[in-house]
């Protein structure tokens, strides 16, 4: 038995809690990640898995054996990563998920330069506003705006992303302009539907030091940024949206600014990956470049290029 090549498949059955997405992301047969766990468990005389038809989970002794089996395999990986000189050319692939905004204003423009420094990263990128299993689904690192819930995922602020209220000319010229938040109550908007929860997303605005919600109403909601941004520029509704993605329909005369005297809070941005103890150094690497394009963006309200990373559980 190769204890090496057996404690690589243990660490990965725990982290996706199955014996089937094990054996995909290793390209392994199923019946081979099974066997080679059950040579572990004989090998080591003890237990490490408690198995049931529907799930499995570890066992004390296995609890005790994965953390050892991480603490040796990231070892391993150094040890060959300073033989290899990988320090200075870090190769592999990187699954990021992120919303499709942030994409496209943001880090697409940016890759050309981390390709350039970083030749040998492969980063394979999923576009979504939605909450993802970063264990279940085998995702590095997702990148989210707004305030973070209790994932158990180690969490690094990047910044916030201001937002502004707008419209068309065309829907001005036909409807006015709003100028209080009450004479807002009685216009129309393009709504946003959340893909997280999947209803429509309040209004909020700063009016002293208070955070004042309004519901407006609509004829039309989408759930994708193109297409949000799209019915706006037809006169469909009043916009109120990230700055960065609709400040060029500003400058250019497509949207006007309005409402300047109720801001809308900034939504925090920030990048988030699984509590390890040994984080790969291409996931590190990757989440260093991220914070320095967003301290770079103008359009971002970045906090103190310092910030630690936080844990956001325990």
């Amino acid at each position: 038995m190769d204890r090496f090549a057996a404690m690589k498949v243990f660490t990965r059955v725990v982290e996706s809690r199955s014996f089937v997405k094990a054996g995909e992301s290793l390209q392994l047969a199923t019946p081979q990640v099974s066997r080679m766990v059950a040579a572990l468990e004989a090998h080591l005389g003890a237990r490490l898995l408690n198995r049931t038809t529907r799930s499995i989970s570890l066992t004390e002794d296995g609890e005790a054996y994965y953390d050892r089996c991480l603490r040796v395999l990231a070892e391993v990986d150094d040890m060959e990563a300073e033989l290899t000189h990988a320090k200075l050319n870090p190769q592999g692939r990187i699954k990021v998920n992120l919303p499709s905004l942030i994409a496209k204003t943001a880090i697409i423009p940016a890759l050309p330069e981390f390709f350039a420094l970083y030749p040998d990263i492969q980063v394979e990128m999923g576009l979504s506003d939605r909450q993802v299993d970063v264990i279940e689904e085998g995702v590095d690192c997702v990148i989210r705006t707004g305030e973070l819930e209790d994932s158990g995922l180690v969490a690094r602020r990047l910044g916030n992303l201001p937002r502004i209220t707008c419209a068309a000319p065309s829907y001005l010229e036909k409807f006015g302009e709003p100028k209080t938040l009450e004479a807002l109550r009685e216009h129309v908007a393009v709504n946003y539907v959340s893909s997280n929860t999947g209803r429509i997303r309040s209004w909020d605005f700063l009016v002293g030091d208070r955070i004042e919600t309004i519901d407006m109403r609509s004829l039309i909601a989408v759930n994708e940024v193109d297409a949000y941004v799209t019915c706006g520029l037809h006169g469909l509704g009043i916009l109120k949206g990230a700055a960065f993605p609709l400040w060029p329909y500003i400058q250019s005369g497509a949207l006007c600014e309005i409402l300047k005297d109720y801001p809308c809070p900034p939504r925090p941005i920030s990048i988030m990956y699984p509590r390890n103890r040994h984080l790969p150094r291409k996931i590190r690497i990757f989440a260093d470049w991220v914070a320095d394009v967003f301290a770079r963006t103008p359009l971002l309200q970045t906090q103190e290029a310092d910030i630690e990373a936080k844990a956001i559980a325990d």
